[in-house]
């Protein structure tokens, strides 16, 4: 009679046992067998079981060392996370895995930007940068490979005499891309660049009234492109002719908006159709494309931001600097409110926030000091967090980054999150100093092609060093029973 195996119970009950091990136990078994992988990686009930459970421990280990009692608000956060549309063993990784950054250009190609999109035949991922010698750059995060790379100065305007090239825009998002469109848009002073994804070579160029301080951080149909100047709001509509800009606007001119404080440095299509526009003011501006350019309503800060995010339908998401310290902050639509549902302007970061983007169920953001932290989706929890260091540019000094004379080294700038159609995220675009790289958990060591269909239990080291010992016990037992017939057979001869 054939005694049965583990492999031979429904996939019910061999999940309803692994929910009994703690995650350093099932990781383990992805290395066993392609059945127990899948299984084991799928079930989103597991995974969410487990990010909750270490959340709450974490908790209590930060009630025990600052005295404040949080476990409970964090169990309403908890609460709140989905079921679905979120790849859940991707999240515990991001949460808890060893990260590595991986960086793509040199340091000789000094990156001025950074923006992320997915093509649409083969849903790749791309990272594409706009470079110091005017040039423009396309990475692979997936292989490492500059894909493609534009001819030098293509991205130089002309200027006056006393100028001797042209400036990337670097306050806020200054190059923008669309697979849709087949369209790379670049800020250059007060030239926006409209280059060709497929051949990176110039379409158009439009000149606007004032420097452009940031364009809006993607470009998704319908909507426009939305550039923002030192003073004024452009829409820009690729798939029409656009009607240049000048300092001389026609009466019937309704493509812009004035306003009425300097420099915006953060511009969001928000999927509930509303225009947000936060930078060097009090307050996060907010236009209807439906009523352009008549200005909808105001959020209230107090702080002077420079980055936006959505978060889902009736969330949005700011970050900066408030009387010098980072501010991460968290602004409820639905409810019609004004002032952001939570200002974390304690433990947000000690640097300004110059990024922030919403990755799975946390959020996600990076300062002025060389560090990537993850919040809870309320921007108040602190899930993790990350520094930032160059191994090319030597040793690190201080705290962080090494010294200011250290070639490649810098705040991270700007992060950009890469999810593929079915959720699972592949990793995270980073604009570090003057470099572009991928943080990502460190890979598993075996690959599932590598894995056998039966299942192929794991030794461990406990259970190797065990074997060893056996194995010489029974050599040592042999070699003396040896003895001892060689010495009986010696007494016979007696």
């Amino acid at each position: 009679m054939v005694s049965p195996q583990l492999l031979d119970l429904p996939d019910e009950l061999l999940l309803q046992i692994v929910s009994h091990l703690d995650p350093s136990s099932v990781i383990p078994l992805h290395s066993t067998c392609k059945r127990l992988r899948s299984l084991t990686r799928s079930d989103p009930t597991l995974w969410r079981n487990l990010c909750a459970s270490q959340a709450i421990l974490d908790s209590t280990a930060a009630e025990a060392y600052t005295h404040f009692s949080r476990t409970d608000e964090l169990a309403v956060v908890i609460d709140s996370w989905p079921y679905t549309d979120v790849d859940w063993y991707s999240e515990y990784k991001f949460r808890h895995a060893p990260l590595s950054t991986r960086w793509l250009s040199p340091l000789e190609d000094e990156v001025k930007g950074l923006a992320a999109i997915t093509t649409n035949n083969t849903h790749k991922h791309l990272l594409i940068s706009p470079l110091e010698d005017g040039a423009v750059s396309i990475w692979s995060p997936s292989t490492g490979e500059n894909v493609a790379r534009s001819s030098a100065g293509v991205l130089h305007t002309p200027l006056p005499p006393a100028s001797r090239k042209s400036r990337i825009a670097e306050l806020g998002d200054n190059a923008v891309a669309s697979a849709e469109l087949d369209r790379i848009y670049v800020a250059s002073d007060s030239t926006l660049i409209e280059l060709s994804l497929t051949t990176l070579q110039v379409v158009s160029k439009t000149k606007f009234p004032f420097s452009i301080s940031t364009l809006n951080n993607q470009v998704v149909l319908p909507h426009p492109l939305t550039v923002g100047t030192t003073l004024t709001l452009h829409l820009h509509d690729p798939r029409t002719p656009h009607i240049a800009a000048s300092a001389d606007l026609p009466e019937n001119y309704t493509l812009h908006a004035p306003l009425f404080q300097p420099s915006p440095l953060a511009i969001l299509h928000h999927p509930n159709d509303s225009l947000f526009v936060a930078g060097r003011f009090p307050s996060i501006l907010c236009y209807d494309r439906a009523m352009w350019p008549k200005l909808k309503g105001a959020l209230f800060s107090g702080g002077s931001l420079c980055t936006l995010a959505a978060d889902g339908m009736h969330g949005l998401i700011a970050g900066g600097t408030y009387n010098g310290r980072g501010t991460l902050e968290a602004y409820d639509l639905l409810s019609g409110s004004k002032e952001a549902r939570q200002k974390n302007r304690q433990s947000a970061a000690w640097g300004k926030i110059l990024s922030v983007a919403k990755q799975g169920t946390r959020v996600v953001s990076c300062d002025s000091e060389g560090t990537i932290s993850w919040f809870e989706r309320d921007c108040r929890y602190v899930v993790r967090r990350e520094e930032v260091f160059d191994p090319d540019a030597g040793p690190p000094q201080g705290t962080l980054w090494s010294s200011a004379t250290d070639e490649g080294c810098g705040p991270v700038r700007k992060v950009a999150v890469m999810d593929s159609e079915d959720g699972v995220e592949e990793g995270l675009g980073v604009w570090a100093g003057e470099r572009v790289g991928v943080l990502a958990p460190v890979k598993e060591e075996k690959d599932v092609d590598e894995l056998d269909d039966d299942l192929v239990l794991v030794e461990s080291r406990e259970d190797i060093i065990e074997s060893e010992m056996a194995e010489r016990m029974r050599l040592a037992l042999h070699a003396h029973a040896n003895e001892l017939r060689i010495l009986g057979s010696l007494a016979g001869l007696a």
